[in-house]
């Protein structure tokens, strides 16, 4: 009994030694307010302790097995651990991708004495570990150890999904989450797609020889809360003061969360024909063949529903990485410009560009800075029963602030060029409506999608039946699948598949 007594107090050293140094730093940047929040953050880390414990109890109960497992959990937890402290840095698919794609030269940069100091002395801390376990712990009946651990796993696990999926994409099981997506993602890719007109040819076609378009994707913006719409607060600023600036208020979301609404956006996909989103190439394959530059810039991380259509893109450019929904750090939108403007310096005739944006997802106060905490007060704690609701929509309302700010900086990058810019949230949110918040539930309020485009001078001039006809139906209702024909018909690219009563560029319905 005093050995198997020995060996639980080891296993939980063993985890607070874990637990202190490798996931604790996901749980220090997270706001808080009071007493109750340190002791709800408290718990949560303990959770996934708690989890850990069976991990390494069940590595632990053959002691050859956790000779070379401890170690190699205390060496990736060590680089982890310290990015996250130092870099505010997580592990994501985008990081395994890099990871295995970088060059000697960029990894080498990444390597510094701190680190190297951080690693070699939890190497033997682990080491020490393992030289108790041989030395001091000997067991019996190892198979009820064995039969106890992988119980504990299993309750875990099935207990309940949110705690399955807080427990997994925290350290160490996120290791093994962010390979799995990471291979999701390469399994994505290599899925056939349908070309929806492949007989389509832009030769001696007479499209515009230069034209500029900025597809920007938003995140959980709801129309309803833009003063271009009538929303009884100033959310946007600059925008209301731009001209040749149109708002379509009336705008329906099919579905209420990303990796859907997204591929539904881009492809022929409607409420009739959904599957078309999961089989079909996207409007970008036509940009190509029509010589369009094409460029993908993100600040989120991808998904296995959309990454084929980033991948249709001559280039991907991922602004933050290392960002998860678990950070809770500044992750702001405007740090996708510089890239933007980079490839315009380039002075490629035709440029298609897509921006999805972390726009006002939550923790909102990460998305905007200080100078846009306009309402006030706002939250205090990532713990959404910790904040008023006055609080909830204040910072909400900042997001929609800021990113009334961000749009205006791509116009002015625009407004001097044949250029047209289309931004269009993913899905909505719900702010207190029946109870409820945030997103991805089946709420009216959620589906009511902001949506706004706008267009330069040298377009209009060139394009004059498509502004008139953009005026002319700008109350009207509309899906988010109009994005697919209206976007190729705004480019002039005369594909037959363009259904006129889903193009907001047409006068003829």
């Amino acid at each position: 009994m005093k050995a198997h007594a020995k060996f639980i107090i080891f296993l939980f050293i063993c985890t607070l030694w874990v637990g202190i140094f490798f996931i604790l730093p996901d749980f220090i940047d997270n706001p808080i307010s009071g007493f109750k929040g340190f002791l709800i953050t408290t718990f949560h880390w303990g959770l996934i302790c708690f989890a850990t414990f069976f991990l390494i109890y069940l590595i632990a109960v053959n002691k050859y097995l956790f000779s070379f497992l401890f170690p190699l959990l205390s060496l990736t937890g060590a680089v982890l651990g310290f990015y996250r402290y130092a870099f505010k840095a997580t592990l994501t698919p985008m990081i395994v991708d890099a990871a295995l794609n970088n060059d000697y030269g960029t990894t080498m940069d990444l390597i510094s004495v701190e680190l190297v100091i951080f690693v070699i002395t939890s190497l033997i801390i682990s080491v020490l570990f393992v030289r108790f376990r041989f030395k001091k712990i000997e067991l019996t009946k190892p198979y009820w150890h064995l039969l106890i651990a992988l119980t504990g796993l299993f309750l875990l696990f099935s207990f309940n999904t949110r705690v399955k999926a807080s427990i997994i994409q925290r350290f160490p099981y996120n290791i093994f989450y962010s390979l799995s997506e990471y291979s999701k993602l390469r399994s994505a890719l290599s899925r056939e797609r349908i070309d929806f007109d492949p007989y389509f040819s832009c030769d001696n076609i007479n499209n515009s020889d230069s034209l500029t378009i900025v597809l920007v994707i938003g995140e959980s913006a709801r129309a309803d809360h833009f003063s271009l719409n009538g929303y009884h607060r100033k959310t946007n600023f600059r925008l209301e003061k731009r001209n040749n600036l149109i708002s379509l208020p009336n705008m329906y979301s099919e579905y209420t969360y990303t990796n859907r609404s997204i591929p539904h956006m881009l492809t022929r996909a409607d409420s009739v024909n959904e599957n078309l989103a999961f089989i079909e190439s996207s409007f970008i394959s036509l940009f190509n063949k029509c010589g369009y530059r094409t460029e993908w810039i993100s600040n989120q991380d991808p998904a296995d529903s959309y990454i084929y259509f980033m991948n249709e893109c001559d280039t991907i450019i991922y602004a933050h990485p290392e960002k998860s929904v678990y950070n809770y750090n500044e992750w702001i939108d405007e740090d996708l410009l510089p890239f933007v403007g980079n490839t315009m310096l380039k002075k490629f005739p035709k440029n298609l560009f897509i921006l999805h944006t972390i726009g006002s997802h939550w923790y909102y106060n990460n998305h905007f800075t200080k100078e846009f905490e306009i309402y006030k007060p706002i939250t205090r704690s990532r713990i959404i029963s910790q904040n008023s609701p006055e609080e909830i929509i204040n910072s909400y309302d900042n997001t929609i602030v800021y990113t009334d700010y961000f749009l205006d900086k791509i116009i002015e990058k625009l407004e001097n060029k044949n250029a047209l810019m289309i931004y269009i949230s993913d899905h909505g949110e719900v702010l207190g409506e029946d109870g409820m918040w945030l997103h991805a539930g089946d709420h009216t309020v959620s589906k009511n999608t902001a949506c706004v485009i706008w267009y330069s001078e040298e377009y209009a001039t060139r394009n004059p039946e498509k502004t008139e006809a953009l005026n002319q139906h700008k109350n009207k209702k509309w899906r988010t699948d109009f994005l697919f024909h209206s976007i190729l018909s705004a480019a002039e690219i005369p594909t037959a598949v363009i259904k006129k009563d889903m193009d907001v560029f047409s006068l003829k319905k």
